[in-house]
């Protein structure tokens, strides 16, 4: 429950600032243009707030959570006097501040309760890849950035894993940030474990976030190594591949890619090798690889709208993609990163088919 109330909080003291805020800029007269202006500056400060808990620096790292729900505040309160100020201006009425904060907050819980029901509810995605390479057909499930404990609490990764397990796949690709800086190492034994259970077969690889390098910043102080991370996951049965392969049938081959963030990643190119069998490469970060179908994960899909319009200008953010022909799914990943918030994009996993082509 505390998981919640921190964020419910958070929320609570961010409208509160934004209301004392407008309550002293309040200007009954002003003309509609100045009104749509503050409404943008609003939106595009919310961005801002949003990217710097994405992508500022680790400094920030005290105050995310609080920008992320100035985020959730400004971004609501914008859209609501720009929608209210459209009406002023068509009806040519006057605007009373009761009004626009009324319907700033009716804004702000609507978006508070979508965005923590949407990082709450982790859904199945379908895809299906055909190759003359494949003999038999393959089903898969690639997971990744559960960061667990972070966004979602045990509950929701035990639903999570016991769902994947009811997809019935041949085996499971753990595909980076499953656990995180902020994860109890309760919860890192608890969740190996219950993939452990499921008796499917898993195969991990990196993120950028198993390996503390902030542990300043951590909620619980550094509560497992990396090498007891490493113990609790080979313990389980869970084969870690760092720039290394796993035969997975007579005619398919997995190569799980070392992060891009690792010093120990091996930067020179590799063969496909045998090159009779169907190749998959997971890389936590999207990033081109000689294979026949590359998985990735990392970029959350931007979590917080619209992040993922803004990246998805400067590199792979979701969904299906062709690098030199070679087709790559990046997920919008299982969950998030710092607080129990997602406004763009579904919580999910993949549900990959293989077949052979017809």
């Amino acid at each position: 429950m505390k998981f919640y109330l921190d964020w419910i909080f958070l929320f609570i003291i961010a409208e509160a600032v934004l209301s004392v805020l407008q309550f002293a800029l309040r200007k009954k007269c002003a003309k509609n243009a100045l009104h749509f202006a503050f409404a943008a500056i609003k939106i595009v400060l919310a961005t801002a707030f949003a990217g710097l808990v994405m992508a500022g620096p680790v400094i920030l790292r005290p105050v995310q959570p609080f920008l992320v729900a100035l985020y959730a505040a400004l971004f609501a309160d914008g859209v609501a006097d720009l929608i209210y100020t459209i009406i002023c201006a068509i009806k040519k009425c006057e605007r009373k501040f009761a009004v626009q904060k009324i319907l700033g907050l009716v804004f702000g819980i609507a978006f508070f309760i979508f965005g923590t029901v949407n990082m709450q509810t982790v859904v199945p995605k379908y895809h299906t890849y055909t190759s003359d390479l494949l003999k038999s057909e393959h089903k898969f499930v690639f997971i990744s950035d559960m960061h667990v404990g972070s966004a979602q609490p045990m509950s929701v990764t035990e639903k999570t894993i016991s769902d994947i397990k009811a997809q019935n796949p041949d085996f499971i690709i753990l595909g980076g940030d499953i656990v995180d800086d902020y994860t109890t190492k309760s919860e890192m034994e608890e969740t190996f474990r219950l993939f452990a259970k499921t008796g499917i077969p898993v195969y991990y690889i990196y993120g950028n976030h198993e390996v503390v390098q902030h542990p300043e910043y951590m909620k619980n102080g550094i509560e497992y190594t990396e090498k007891e991370l490493v113990q609790t996951i080979e313990k389980n049965g869970i084969k870690i591949l760092a720039d290394s392969y796993a035969d997975i049938a007579p005619d398919l081959v997995l190569r799980g890619r070392q992060d891009a963030a690792s010093v120990l990643r091996k930067d020179e190119a590799f063969e496909k090798n045998p090159p009779e069998k169907f190749l998959i490469v997971a890389d936590h970060q999207p990033l081109s690889a000689n294979a026949d179908l590359i998985v990735s994960g990392h970029t959350h899909a931007g979590q917080f709208f619209p992040l993922k319009a803004l990246y998805a200008v400067i590199g792979k953010v979701e969904g299906d993609y062709h690098i030199g022909g070679i087709p790559m799914y990046v997920s919008s990943g299982a969950s998030g990163w710092r607080v129990p918030f997602r406004t763009d994009s579904r919580s999910a996993f993949e549900v990959i088919t293989l077949k052979p082509e017809a």
